[in-house]
C-alpha cells in the first residue's frame, strides 16, 4: 500500500537545527546557510549520508564536520568536470569514426537502413528519436539542409549525427548487425577485441556522461552497467581488474579505466590520467577504496602514460597505433601488449 507523503517544507534555520540535532558539527553558521540556500538540503543529503551511521535516524558518525561534507562535494564536482571534458572527446571521436566508416560503403543515410540492423523495432524507436532531435534542432546546418533539400529524407549521417546524444549514437552502433564488417572495424580502431566491447563500453561512458551532465554524484556510486572485461588489450591497460564479487566492477574506478583507455585513441594528447592523479592528491581524505580503486592503481600501465608532444603524433595504420610514452621512459611498443612503430607527422 502506498503511503501518502505528508512532509512539509522547512526553513533554512530549521534545517540547520535538524542537522545539529543529528550530530553534525557546524563551525560556521554562515557557511551552512549559504550551502543550504544555494546548493540545497536534498542535494547535499546525497553527500552527507556517507557520513551517517543510522539509515533510519540519520545520525552522523561522531566528529563529522560540515567541512568534511563539503570536501566530498567539491571533489565530486571537480571530478565531474574532468570526466565531462574527457567524455566530450570520446563522443566527438565516436561520432566521427562511425560516420566515416559506415557512410562510404552504406550510403549517407545508412543509419535508417533496415538491412543493416539486428532489430527493426529498435531501429524504428531510434528513427523516432532522430526525427525529434532534427525537428527541435536550432543548428544552422539543419535549417539550411531543410530549406534546400526538404524533409522527405534525413540529412546525411555527417549532419544528422551531429545533433544526436551519445546515448543515441551508442544505440545506433549496438543495433548494427554483427555481420557488417565496419562494425568490427570501428571497434578495432579503438583497439578493442570486438564490437561487443565497444558496445558495452560506450553504454558505460554514456551513462557516466549523463550522471555528470545532470550534476549527479558519481563518487561512491555503484553503476548499473559494468564494463565488459577486457581481454588481449592492444594498448596499456590494468592488470588488477576489479572483480565481480562485491560489485567492485561496477564502482567508479573501473569506469575511469574505460574512459582512460578510449582516450588513448580518441585523443592521444590527453592528460586525463595526470589530472586525475592531481585531483586525488588534493583531496587526501577521500576514500578511494569506496570507489573501487585498487591498491597501487597509479602504477598500472594505463595510468603511467604520458602524452607525446604534438610534433611526435602518429597516423595509425590499419593495425598499428602510436607509441605511447610512459613515465619510466619506455614506450608502449616495449610492453607485452604494446603497439608497433608508425610514421611520425606534425599535427596541425
Amino acid at each position: 500500500m502506498v503511503t501518502p507523503y505528508t512532509k512539509l517544507s522547512t526553513s533554512i534555520e530549521d534545517q540547520i537545527a535538524l542537522l545539529q540535532g543529528r550530530g553534525l558539527i557546524i563551525n560556521n553558521p554562515v557557511d551552512i546557510s549559504q550551502f543550504l540556500q544555494h546548493i540545497g538540503y536534498y542535494r547535499l543529503a546525497g553527500y552527507w549520508q556517507v557520513f551517517q551511521n543510522d539509515p533510519v535516524e540519520h545520525t552522523f558518525i561522531p566528529g563529522t564536520t560540515l567541512e568534511q561534507i563539503m570536501e566530498l562535494y567539491n571533489f565530486d564536482r571537480e571530478l565531474r568536470f574532468l570526466l565531462l571534458d574527457a567524455i566530450e572527446r570520446i563522443e566527438v571521436s565516436f561520432r566521427s569514426v562511425m560516420v566515416n566508416e559506415m557512410s562510404g560503403n552504406h550510403g549517407p543515410t545508412w543509419f535508417s537502413d533496415p538491412t543493416l540492423v539486428f532489430s527493426e523495432d529498435t531501429l524504428n524507436t531510434t528513427i523516432e528519436t532522430i526525427n525529434i532531435e532534427l525537428d527541435r534542432s536550432k543548428e544552422d546546418f539543419v535549417k539550411h539542409h531543410d530549406r534546400k533539400y526538404g524533409k522527405a529524407e534525413h540529412p546525411p549521417a555527417w549532419k544528422t549525427m551531429q545533433v544526436l546524444s551519445l546515448g543515441t549514437l551508442s544505440k545506433i552502433y549496438g543495433n548494427i548487425h554483427k555481420d557488417i564488417p565496419e562494425k568490427r572495424r570501428i571497434a578495432k580502431i579503438y583497439r578493442l577485441p570486438a564490437d561487443a566491447w565497444l558496445q558495452s563500453w560506450m553504454q558505460v561512458v554514456s551513462a557516466l556522461r549523463n550522471f555528470c551532465a545532470h550534476h549527479s554524484r558519481v563518487c561512491y556510486r555503484v553503476f548499473n552497467f559494468p564494463p565488459k572485461e577486457m581481454c588481449d588489450p592492444k594498448l596499456p591497460w590494468i592488470k588488477n581488474v576489479p572483480p565481480v564479487a562485491g560489485q567492485l566492477n561496477q564502482h567508479l574506478y573501473y569506469q575511469l579505466c574505460v574512459v582512460c583507455y578510449l582516450l588513448q585513441t580518441a585523443n592521444p594528447d590527453n592528460n586525463f590520467n595526470a589530472k586525475l592523479k592531481r585531483l586525488v592528491g588534493r583531496y587526501p581524505s577521500i576514500d578511494l577504496n569506496r570507489m573501487g580503486f585498487v591498491p597501487g592503481w597509479e602504477t598500472e600501465d594505463l595510468w603511467q602514460i604520458i602524452s607525446a608532444p604534438a610534433s611526435t603524433y602518429v597516423i595509425p595504420e590499419k593495425e598499428s597505433l602510436p607509441n605511447l610514452h610512459l613515465i619510466d621512459g619506455t614506450t608502449s611498443s616495449s610492453l607485452p601488449n604494446g603497439s608497433v612503430q608508425s610514421t611520425h607527422y606534425d599535427k596541425a
